[in-house]
This record gives structure tokens, sequence and C-alpha cells, in this order.
């Protein structure tokens, strides 16, 4: 979907949808590329001995797959239509009806330097419940903002979610 389509009020027009919003490419490749150099040096390390080259390898290894992962055709993904919404990461889908989550918002996660759009899911389980819920306040978060910032993206699913509720 071309930057000029990506406002909040546009895409609320295709409103029941189905709407297929893609992960950000340029974060991916920036991921690929950081990821491939420090596996490189990961290599260099374990070819030098060092001490910690395996897991400087190993962990930016798995980096640079899974970035590498994501920018394939399909990997990922968030859907949106009338009846809630299904999330595909490294080709899982994971699908949440509009009448089982509430309170999608902008969060914090702690240690990771990172925002998300957190919001609560009846339907998830106790244990990662309790432990999302103790991090950021929400016990589940989308994976990825596509495209958006994290203020527009929480603004989108609770729009979207009002409207599958008023409907």
């Amino acid at each position: 979907m071309p930057a000029t389509e990506r406002s909040v009020d546009s895409i609320m027009s295709r409103f029941p949808g189905p709407l297929l919003l893609y992960p950000s490419r340029k974060k991916w490749l920036l991921l690929l590329l950081l990821s491939a150099m420090f596996t490189a040096a990961g290599v260099d390390m374990v070819l030098r001995n060092a001490p910690s080259g395996w897991l400087v390898l190993i962990f930016f290894g798995a980096g640079l797959v899974m970035s590498a992962t994501m920018l394939l055709p399909g990997a990922g993904g968030l859907v949106l239509d009338g009846d809630g919404f299904q999330v595909t990461s490294l080709f899982r889908r994971h699908r949440s009806r509009w009448q089982d989550v509430t309170r999608f918002e902008p969060i914090s996660v702690p240690y990771a330097r990172q925002r998300m759009v957190g919001f609560d899911d009846t339907t998830a389980g106790r244990t990662i419940t309790a432990i999302n819920t103790a991090l950021t306040g929400h016990n589940a978060a989308l994976p990825d903002t596509y495209g958006f910032s994290v203020d527009e993206l929480a603004e989108l699913m609770r729009r979207w979610r009002e409207r599958a509720a008023a409907s």
C-alpha cells in the first residue's frame, strides 16, 4: 500500500476489509544487514578462538535467518476484517476475534527499548498472560507496526474494533 494511502482515516474507509498490512521491509533489511555483519564477526571470533565467538555466531546467525525469513512473501502481515484480525509472523498465523480483545495502546517493552501496540486478549494462556501483564500492562502485543507509528497503529486497531462492534 503506497505511503499516501497510509493514514488511519483512509484505512478506515476500507472497513470491513479484509485489509492486508505488511511488515516494514526496510526494518527487516536493516536487521538482515546488521545480523550479517555481526554473524561475520562471530565467525571471525570463532576462527581466532575467542571465548565468546560461538555465542555471538549463534545469536546473530539466528537473527540473520529470522530476518531473511521475514523478507519472504507471506512470512508476515496483519489482516483486518469485520470479525477480527490475523497476525502472521515467520509464517505462523494467529487469529483473534474483536469480541475477545480490548485496550489497544502503545506500550514500551522493558529492557528491549522497543515500543509496540499492546492489547488484552481474553483467550490468552495464563502463564504468558501473567508474564506479559507484569512487564507491559497488557497480555498480548502486535509483533510489528506495519509501516505505521505505534500511536497510529493503536488508533487504527481501536477504531477498527469499535466499528466492528457497532456493525
